[in-house]
């Protein structure tokens, strides 16, 4: 099968579901219904945590909350992208374009094909780690309770894959039944909107790799053909439309993602400073190794999450580097004065970094995840300290 787009199938079928991808019938009805769904079953959630909201229930207070956090985060993200849809639109229309010019050069489809391979990769192995670890997470209670059943536990009380309160009895058969097989797909399809995110900016930071890798083999071409004879102005020209897509690109990556970046980073503290207190309250308690380990999923693919967005900035910025090293390495001194200003004018619209930032106040890095994760091992520690 010929690989024709960087997105890869199964992530247009999830943004076809939820209404993002373009010219999808009543696409504002699938997105409305689903985050009308979302406010449903956050009201429920946060009134599960105000009638809960004891000291001797801590451990399932902050364990309610951090769900409750994840569904906030995911619900503010899905907000942003749906404002910034037309956008997206854009990015999926020049994604389409880039390709079509691609297809005609077998070095650059080449480049673009290994990068739409990595690409397609990586938005399953997040769609399969995240169905995996939420199915874990979400039934982890009752398969531990059906493999070792304990003498203490009331089977009278019966526990929902998501902990909400309702304001009517759900305990009884059948009803018990269908807000279990409810509530798990619900939280199943929050989870699988938060893997259809993550999956897009990895797909989206890989083709503007590709592109890249696309004009630094241009670079390279010239500097095997300048010697021979002289290379025309007409393919500096390309290089210099093809650079300034390139930033235009990266733009509008960065205007779809500064929001979602933004509640990335605040969320995603908070949520890993919960799993975290639990985490050490799990090991002073002796709660068991099952509960231990449902959280250490958690805390895994939260911290996984927070990776995926800063590790995007960081490959992004590099990658825009790259420009600059592969202009600057041409051989610039044997060409005609009229090139060697177009070599300057590439170098100098080079120095424009190519980044993802956090709503316009820090840039999406290695740094800023350390960052987070400094500041989440903090929290835990005054928390801790005040047990």
């Amino acid at each position: 099968m010929v690989i024709t787009s960087t997105v890869s199938p199964m992530l247009i079928i999830g943004l076809r579901f939820f209404g993002f991808w373009p010219g999808v019938s009543y696409s504002t009805i699938h997105w409305l219904s689903f985050m009308s769904s979302m406010l449903i079953i956050q009201y429920f959630q946060y009134l599960y945590i105000f009638t809960h909201l004891k000291i001797s229930e801590l451990t399932n207070l902050v364990d309610s909350l951090m769900v409750t956090l994840v569904y906030s985060l995911t619900f503010l993200k899905l907000i942003g992208l749906w404002i910034h849809r037309r956008v997206l639109h854009k990015i999926l229309v020049d994604m389409d374009n880039d390709w079509r010019e691609c297809i005609n050069v077998d070095q650059h489809l080449h480049i673009m094909t290994i990068k739409a391979n990595v690409s397609h990769f990586c938005s399953n192995v997040l769609l399969s780690i995240n169905t995996i670890g939420s199915a874990l997470y979400l039934l982890g209670d009752d398969v531990v309770r059906f493999i070792f059943p304990t003498k203490d536990y009331n089977v009278t009380i019966r526990q929902l894959p998501i902990k909400i309160q309702f304001p009517f009895e759900t305990q009884q058969s059948p009803i018990f039944e269908f807000f279990v097989v409810s509530t798990f797909l619900h939280g199943m399809l929050q989870v699988w909107s938060i893997a259809i995110l993550n999956g897009l900016i990895i797909t989206l930071v890989h083709h503007v790799s590709g592109q890249v890798d696309v004009i630094c083999q241009e670079f390279r071409n010239i500097s095997r053909t300048t010697l021979l004879y002289r290379s025309s102005l007409s393919s500096f020209g390309i290089l210099v439309k093809r650079h300034n897509r390139i930033i235009s690109f990266s733009e509008n990556i960065e205007e779809l993602f500064s929001f979602i970046a933004l509640m990335q980073v605040v969320w995603n503290t908070l949520v890993i400073c919960c799993l975290g207190f639990i985490i050490i309250l799990s090991i002073h308690n002796e709660t068991g190794v099952f509960a231990l380990m449902k959280t250490m999923i958690a805390y895994l693919a939260i911290t996984m999450e927070a990776f995926i967005i800063c590790f995007a900035g960081e490959y992004l910025s590099f990658k825009g580097k790259s420009i600059a090293r592969a202009t600057y390495e041409t051989p610039w001194y044997d060409m005609p004065s009229k090139q060697n200003k177009i070599i300057i004018f590439i170098l100098m619209k080079s120095q424009k970094r190519l980044a993802i930032t956090a709503g316009k106040m820090m840039d999406m890095s290695f740094e800023t995840f350390t960052s987070i994760m400094k500041a989440s091992v903090s929290y835990v520690s005054v928390l801790y300290a005040m047990l």
